[in-house]
């Protein structure tokens, strides 16, 4: 990949904390490859040039790597390169990169129309907010937001946890829900899994994906598991890789259950273990909008979901589209599993999937955008 670092300033500009095998940096690129699809010249900035998902972006999207850490400490850099480049639109993504982001585009002096986006429970991510650079980032947010021109929230879940944790007004925000599903997900569903629980199955398969963190409490999953294992043969895939793997392999040891669960770590092709498994499991505590609950009803998975804030119940529509039971409760995740396993009955999940295309995403950010622009005109 080239990095046009020289190239012609673009029209709009998304600024990434790196190329990680998260929701927010796949959604980011998909959105940039659509927007370049359509004949926008598109820019990723980088704070740091490296991840999974490099592969993804489109060789028409200028790649701009800032060789910088975190984000707090890149702001200059972010400035410099705002300044140089002159986008007219600036997408960016996630807390901390929001909040550096609109900093340097103040810092820069840009006429850049600036959207920031929330993937993600802002009151609950705070609350673990793990290091001093993030907490301060979400303590800046009252102040820096409102520098933005819009805030575009993943759901409406995400956004009413924005406005309590903010106090930005409704105006400020619109939801538009991820673009997720294209024609190059439902080629890669179809071809051959590597797995051999999938290729060859002989014992029903639950799916699970995500990053091992203390929001997709996989550890309530595990101990579901443990329980349908006492009721039936099954296996247990987890896709993901993250903080907790080894607490999460410690506690298949203590369930007894090692034998029949594996943690692939990250997966470049998730899509094609989805379209195969037979119940595909969410157990998260919170979310924004899971992007992978939207890829496994694109898939035809039958799902099973925790009901939890936020997006879950938007996205299958208050449980026609798959179950949906109460956060952190192992025996109503089993038994909603099971009850899958026996019944195996078709529920139009790909078409609901259909409802979350890449094309239609970046249909309403345009519209967002020709907004943004005819005002300043």
């Amino acid at each position: 990949m080239v990095d046009h670092s020289a190239d012609k300033g673009p029209d709009l500009a998304i600024v990434l904390l790196s190329a990680g095998g998260g929701g927010a940096e796949r959604v980011s690129i998909l959105l940039a490859n659509e927007f370049a699809r359509r004949g926008r010249s598109v820019a990723i900035l980088m704070l740091r040039r490296r991840g999974p998902l490099l592969g993804m972006i489109d060789p028409r999207v200028q790649v701009h790597d800032l060789g910088g850490r975190r984000t707090i400490w890149s702001i200059r850099r972010l400035a410099a390169t705002i300044r140089r480049l002159k986008p007219k639109t600036i997408i960016a993504a996630m807390v901390e990169v929001n909040v550096g982001t609109a900093i340097a585009a103040r810092l820069a002096g840009t006429r850049a129309k600036l959207i920031l986006t929330e993937h993600n429970q802002t009151d609950r991510n705070f609350d673990v907010a793990s290091t001093l650079s993030v907490r301060l980032a979400f303590r800046l947010i009252r102040f820096v937001y409102p520098l933005a021109d819009r805030v575009v929230c993943v759901s409406q879940g995400v956004a009413d946890s924005l406005m309590r944790f903010s106090g930005l007004p409704p105006a400020k925000i619109d939801v538009i829900h991820n673009p997720i599903v294209s024609s190059d997900l439902l080629d890669k569903a179809a071809m051959e899994c590597p797995h051999p629980w999938l290729s060859d199955k002989t014992v029903p398969v639950v799916l699970a994906a995500g990053r091992l963190v203390t929001a997709k409490d996989f550890e309530m999953l595990l101990h579901a598991f443990a329980r349908i294992r006492k009721a039936r043969d099954c296996r247990l895939i987890i896709l993901g890789e993250g903080e907790k793997r080894k607490v999460l392999q410690n506690l298949c040891e203590t369930l007894g259950v090692a034998e029949d669960v594996e943690i692939t770590g990250f997966v470049s092709n998730p899509y094609t273990y989805m379209q195969r498994c037979d119940v595909f499991a969410l157990s998260s505590a919170w979310e924004g909008f899971p992007t992978v609950l939207v890829e496994a009803l694109a898939c035809g998975a039958k799902i099973v979901s925790t009901d939890c804030p936020s997006g879950p119940r938007e996205i299958l529509c208050d449980g026609k589209f798959g179950s949906l039971t109460p956060v952190g409760d192992p025996d109503r995740f089993a038994a909603a599993i099971i009850e899958v396993l026996d019944n195996p009955v078709s529920c139009g999940a790909l078409a609901r999937g259909q409802g979350f295309t890449v094309e239609k995403s970046t249909d309403q950010y345009d519209i967002l955008i020709k907004d943004l622009e005819n005002r300043a005109a």
